[in-house]
């Protein structure tokens, strides 16, 4: 794995060996951060091209419901642009987070997006894909 990016609230990083992204996102978020580390992931997107992410909120403990609705529309939408089309999102146990992703699912129009509430469980999801 090559790390890209790495803070105490979000690490990027490239997996060459499955060729996609993996987002994590730590501790509390709001929708500045949202909106922040969603353009760092969209820059290092460019320069590692590829058709999956996971993205893994399983360590948000906060609710970011004021940026669900650009998460939602805008961030994917630019994803799919960039030529993502799957994307296993990890559900964090913190209810407010988790409210928060499901609000942005109501906009998600593309790439196709699936909901799982374990790290193993997306992996092996993702790793099936073609």
């Amino acid at each position: 794995m090559d790390v890209l990016y790495d803070t105490p609230q979000l690490s990027i990083s490239f997996d060459p060996s499955n060729d996609w992204l993996y987002v994590e996102w730590k501790g509390n978020h709001t929708a500045e951060s949202a909106r922040t580390g969603g353009e760092l992931v969209l820059q290092y997107l460019r320069s590692h091209p590829c058709h999956k992410m996971l993205n893994d909120n399983s360590q948000v403990t906060s609710e970011w419901e004021k940026g669900a609705r650009w998460v939602g529309t805008e961030y994917y939408q630019r994803l799919a642009q960039q030529q993502v089309r799957h994307v296993a999102w990890i559900c964090p146990p913190n209810w407010g987070a988790r409210k928060s992703m499901e609000t942005a699912m109501l906009f998600i129009t593309q790439p196709v997006v699936v909901l799982f509430d374990d790290l193993a469980s997306a992996y092996f999801w993702l790793k099936r894909l073609q």
